[in-house]
């Protein structure tokens, strides 16, 4: 094989390496969060599209005992009391801001409205004043649309502009953990 072919092999495959790259991440471009905050509050709002079922979506979204197994900052989550379309849940959720770790503890009153919305409230009100929020999902050209909403006043917190980069941050992580979750189920 002469030195031409092998360079045009070798430029072949970085150009296709290339190509999957950009493809994955507009995979991951298709996440859009935008947050803005008001006296303390910060109202969060995440949206992506997957390639899943909206059944497949739900599954993932509501499979409480076992978030913490694909979310990374989710330390523990299980199911305390359960009715028809309601359920109390504790969780657990690790939280970094610069250099400062924190533990926040929640406990969610859930209601389901099956396939389609997903509200949560903390009624402990311990590591937060506010914090309430949903998960829409819709059916969309074959795919899942899932708007994610928060709303959210945490006790003791730092600075607006700290709390704005850990929200957005924490929430991009988030929707991207349980996208990839929807998608390896999905997949098999």
């Amino acid at each position: 094989m002469t030195r031409l072919k092998r360079a045009s092999i070798v430029l072949a495959a970085c150009l296709s390496a290339m190509a999957f790259s950009a493809s994955a991440s507009g995979q991951k471009h298709n996440l859009f969060v935008h947050i803005r905050s008001k006296k303390g509050v910060y109202f969060v709002k995440g949206e992506f599209y997957v390639q899943a079922s909206v059944e497949n979506s739900w599954k993932v979204l509501t499979d409480y005992n076992h978030i913490a197994d694909f979310v990374g900052n989710v330390d523990s989550s299980e199911i305390l009391e359960q009715k028809q379309s309601s359920l109390i849940i504790r969780q657990e959720i690790s939280g970094k801001v610069l250099f400062i770790n924190k533990t926040f503890r929640l406990k969610l009153l859930i209601h389901e409205h099956p396939r389609q919305l997903i509200s949560f409230t903390d009624i402990s009100r311990k590591s937060f004043s506010i914090y309430e929020g949903s998960w829409e999902l819709t059916p969309f050209k074959g795919e899942s649309k899932i708007v994610y909403r928060l709303k959210a006043k945490p006790k003791g917190w730092a600075p607006l502009i700290l709390g704005q980069h850990a929200f957005k941050s924490n929430a991009r992580t988030l929707l991207d953990e349980i996208r990839s979750e929807i998608i390896r189920r999905s997949a098999g």
